[in-house]
């Protein structure tokens, strides 16, 4: 019995891609112009074409570094917006804590 439709010579493709498939159309796009920027690369490199290298590096590095921001600005939008939420267990005192503090209002 042996298997069929496998490819050996491809690699297997993750649909998710780098940012594991979120929904931010931005990174897509950024991530998506990093792989063809890093394949025109590839290019250069084969046709030995040192001055399109060196112009396509720069690029790709303005594009991780803009990844590099927006990723870092979403995960503090998300810290923030979990620090909002009331009665997060997150935002209560550990169990250890439970029972030394006492409403002296009451």
């Amino acid at each position: 019995m042996g298997v069929n439709g496998i490819g050996f010579g491809a690699p297997a493709v993750d649909m998710a891609g780098p940012s594991g498939g979120g929904g931010n159309p931005r990174l897509k796009a950024l991530e998506q112009k990093l792989q063809q920027l890093n394949q025109e690369k590839k290019k250069a490199v084969q046709n030995k074409d040192e001055e399109k290298v060196k112009k396509l590096e720069q690029q790709i590095e303005n594009v991780k570094r803009q990844i590099e921001q927006l990723k870092k600005k979403e995960e503090k939008e998300d810290r923030d917006k979990k620090a909002e939420k009331p009665g997060d267990p997150a935002q209560s005192p550990p169990d250890s804590l439970l029972g030394e503090y006492v409403d002296v209002t009451a």
